[in-house]
């Protein structure tokens, strides 16, 4: 069965009408009771997308230098607009109320995306872990997830820990002589990914 998503197509759009789209998806998801507490906060999303604008009017003048500024706010406000997506793919559950209050474009998946492959080696001291996923086609940003005695038993036990551009991750702090379960999954140019396979690793 098709599922309903929310896409991210916008990241397509000429940067004056990104900006008006990013901020009609903010509007929505402010006190939106779907979407109580996303991954990343409205406000940092907000102020990103304010500084892109800024930036875009700045370049209006040629200079290579605000030009290269304003590709730089608008690769942020960009990857702030993915993880919403992947926030309210997950929150949403294919329900289409929830996905049409949130003011992303919703289509239904043609095929599923692969899921990243995952693999969790000794970090450079004790008590650390590095993960290494292979980046997806058109991956934006990978959503890393872990729970500390390994794989939980309910689906809500998972803790978000980072969201990042790159395919590593370095995990501290961890209690050596534990177990860490650690999965992620792949926001893309066409979707959100599933979430990988987890790997369960001991941590020396």
């Amino acid at each position: 069965m098709k599922t309903l998503r929310a896409l991210i197509d916008i990241v397509r759009l000429a940067i004056p009408e990104k900006i008006i789209a990013y901020r009609n998806i903010l509007s929505k998801l402010i006190a939106n009771p779907f979407f109580p507490n996303p991954y990343v906060s409205l406000d940092d999303v907000t102020g990103v997308v304010n500084a892109l604008e800024t930036a875009y009017i700045a370049a209006q003048d040629g200079s290579h230098t605000a030009n290269s500024i304003m590709h730089d706010k608008e690769l942020l406000a960009d990857n702030g607009i993915r993880v919403l997506a992947h926030y309210v793919n997950q929150m949403s559950n294919g329900e289409e109320t929830k996905l049409l209050s949130s003011g992303f474009n919703i289509s239904k998946d043609v095929s599923p995306l692969a899921k990243p492959i995952l693999s969790v080696v000794d970090g450079p001291h004790s008590g650390s872990a590095t993960a290494i996923t292979t980046a997806l086609d058109g991956s934006g940003v990978h959503v890393w997830q872990i729970h500390k005695g390994g794989i939980p038993a309910l689906e809500t036990d998972w803790e978000t820990v980072k969201m990042t551009p790159l395919a590593t991750i370095l995990l501290d702090g961890l209690e050596v002589g534990t177990y860490v379960a650690v999965r992620v999954s792949s926001v893309t140019s066409k979707g959100t990914s599933e979430y990988c396979i987890p790997v369960v690793k001991l941590i020396n």
